[in-house]
């Protein structure tokens, strides 16, 4: 609802919703002696970097790659800081 400085009101329909279909990729690796997994658009213009500072897409990564990464404790949902326990059996 849109309100004027006089307090007159109207209705208004902001924003806009899209669903779209993308294939994913789950990349499951080791840091440290921790497994660790991410889930990743499957696509040429998505990549992760080497040691060296390469560029490598996700659609060329092969089994025994080597690539940075940014451990942290607290868990992400939808890019945001969450404190979150979980336990997979």
């Amino acid at each position: 609802m849109m309100v004027d400085f006089q307090g007159i009101c109207q209705i208004a329909y902001l924003g806009g919703n899209r669903v779209e279909k993308r294939p994913m990729l789950l990349i499951e690796a080791d840091a440290g002696g921790e497994p660790i997994s991410l889930v990743m658009q499957n696509a040429e213009t998505i990549r992760l970097v080497s040691p060296k500072g390469e560029a490598i897409s996700i659609t060329n990564l092969k089994a025994g790659d080597k690539v940075l990464g940014h451990i942290e404790k607290a868990g992400r949902h939808f890019g945001m800081k969450v404190d979150e326990t979980l336990i997979e059996r």
